[in-house]
């Protein structure tokens, strides 16, 4: 695959989104500051503080899933899992707890190296989200397009968002009030595990889904 990732969208840092996710930690300056001053001051500190840069990326997944990223952050050779995963672990490492870059090529076998690389695609996921998300391909066994749009509500035809980054726009409760795949029920896995709710409502985990999927491993899937 190429070593240039920088047309990835997974790649950019995305002020706007940054300062409305950020919105409560960050000062009035900051808030009001260029989008240059603040992406200096993310690459200074709020990537160290654990920030994610863009929608696409979730640093603390990152952290928790990637044991080399824990390596390199423990003894201080990076700052951030983002900057592990730019560096190397794009080629392998899931960067969001709903995309497996295993699970996609897997699914999608006519995606080898060569292809990725003859499409300008840095990996899997710069193809999923520039591409694959267009076309409904599903990039996490926990993330089904249609089962998602269904219960969203939402017409394919008429929707002007992919599904996945339609997802990674909304609440990040939407997974605890519906399903987003066969797979996971949150009705019910809240019913039978109430201290999941507990972590969820105190800010220990952003969801339910993400919860489970922190628990069990998602790398198996």
């Amino acid at each position: 695959m190429t070593t240039a990732p920088d047309a990835a969208l997974w790649h950019k840092f995305d002020a706007a989104w940054y300062r409305d996710e950020y919105k409560e930690v960050l000062g009035a300056d900051l808030l009001r500051s260029s989008d240059d001053n603040l992406q200096s001051w993310y690459h200074k500190e709020g990537a160290f503080s654990g920030h994610s840069p863009n929608p696409y990326f979730h640093e603390e997944w990152y952290r928790q899933n990637s044991s080399d990223a824990q390596q390199a952050l423990s003894s201080g050779a990076l700052r951030s899992g983002f900057e592990h995963y730019c560096a190397h672990g794009y080629r392998t490492e899931s960067p969001h707890y709903l995309f497996s870059e295993r699970y996609y090529r897997a699914q999608n076998p006519h995606l080898s190296d060569e292809a990725l690389t003859a499409g300008g695609y840095a990996n899997g996921y710069d193809h999923y989200l520039r591409a694959g998300d267009k076309e409904h391909l599903s990039g996490h066994i926990f993330f089904n397009p249609a089962v998602y749009y269904k219960n969203c509500g939402l017409s394919p035809d008429t929707q002007p968002l992919s599904p996945f980054r339609h997802f990674l726009l909304s609440n990040r409760n939407l997974p605890d009030q519906i399903m987003i795949s066969e797979h996971f029920d949150p009705v019910w896995y809240s019913l039978i595990n109430p201290s999941a709710r507990t972590m969820v409502s105190f800010g220990f985990m952003p969801n339910l889904l993400y919860l489970f999927l922190n628990q069990f491993s998602p790398e198996a899937f």
